[in-house]
């Protein structure tokens, strides 16, 4: 990690900011607003948002400008971390830093794909902006998928990419992309972690995205099997080569014919008996309520700041996730006891 006096740094910063995280008070309060506008004036108010929704007229602000101002404070109060944090754990900005190019990267080849102008693009901190080898000027003025390519293949991203440059007329799949992206993104997590770390610090990165590997893979294999009926192959190809589900139980899932088949896969394993603990209304939730409560956890008891700091930013985009619920729901007037059930607290 690099010196002690490094390592409290980082400690103490991400329990400082985690201590400004939102209350269940604050959370009643936003469940009670009947209009965006009065989501945001609370968050201006009450909360940590306020710095960041200053300048902003909450009688104007359009939902998605919103989501995208609240995603740039979730990559500023990271970016902020990263500057104690030295060494061996720049890793994890690097990380932080390619889901982040991730998630633009699919937005501007959804809105190529919905022939629809994006009017939003997000903003990466100074910290990342030293970081990026992609040109996201380039890449927003992008108006067709060869153009889009181009730029994607002077980056990290080019040969990951290369093979699922569509042909002229041909649609992608995004789906696919955004698969290969995040395995690209978490195998380089995985090998950082083997080359760089060691001992029970190691031990504790592992064990903990391991976890979330786990909850991801088990909703993807699940959703494929529920809603698409997916073969084998379809399903080993979505999840992610990475978790602590047995192998045996791993192969369960991919050749269950149902849903509940997936759910039997993992019977008797130490990820279904955690399973069993989770209080989730519906399936989909399992892989954010289990990331959140193993991270949650984390902030509370593990002595290795990386662990802890790692933990913070799941469990801010988990707060980051839930406000935008919450717009989502007060925007469509849903009943505020029906957006509690999908808001994770």
């Amino acid at each position: 990690m690099g010196s002690s006096k490094s390592s409290n740094a980082v400690l103490a910063k991400t329990l400082a900011k985690y201590g400004k995280r939102l209350t269940d008070k604050d959370y009643a309060s936003l469940l009670s607003c009947k209009s965006v506008s009065e989501v945001v004036t609370y968050l201006k108010n009450n909360t940590s948002y306020k710095e960041i929704l200053k300048k902003v007229n909450e009688r104007e602000v359009h939902r998605g400008r919103l989501e995208l101002i609240l995603r740039q404070k979730l990559a500023e109060d990271f970016s902020s971390l990263c500057i104690y944090a030295k060494g061996s754990s720049e890793r994890f900005s690097e990380f932080v830093l390619r889901q982040s190019e991730i998630e633009q990267i699919v937005h501007y080849l959804t809105t190529i794909t919905s022939h629809h102008k994006s009017d939003t693009a997000f903003v990466f901190p100074q910290y990342f902006l030293g970081m990026t080898s992609i040109d996201f000027l380039r890449l927003a003025q992008a108006k067709t998928y060869d153009e889009l390519f181009d730029v994607l293949g002077l980056s990290h991203y080019g040969s990951v990419l290369a093979p699922y440059r569509p042909a002229k007329g041909e649609v992608l799949n995004i789906a696919k992309v955004e698969n290969v992206l995040y395995r690209y993104s978490y195998r380089i997590l995985y090998d950082d972690i083997e080359k760089y770390f060691a001992g029970k610090e190691k031990k504790a990165l592992l064990a903990m995205f391991d976890s979330i590997m786990d909850y991801m893979n088990f909703v993807r294999i699940y959703r494929l099997k529920r809603y698409y009926k997916a073969p084998y192959d379809t399903a080993k190809d979505y999840a992610f080569p990475y978790g602590s589900i047995p192998e045996k139980a791993r192969e369960k899932m991919f050749n269950a014919q149902t849903g509940d088949e997936v759910f039997s896969a993992v019977e008797g394993t130490a990820f279904g008996r955690e399973l069993k603990k989770l209080d989730y209304v519906y399936a989909g939730q399992i892989d954010n309520l289990g990331l959140y409560r193993v991270t949650r956890k984390n902030i509370h008891f593990s002595t290795y700041p990386l662990v802890v700091m790692m933990s913070y930013y799941f469990v801010m985009k988990t707060e980051y996730d839930n406000i935008v619920s919450i717009i989502e729901g007060v925007r469509y007037n849903v009943d505020s006891d029906k957006i509690k059930k999908i808001v994770i607290i």
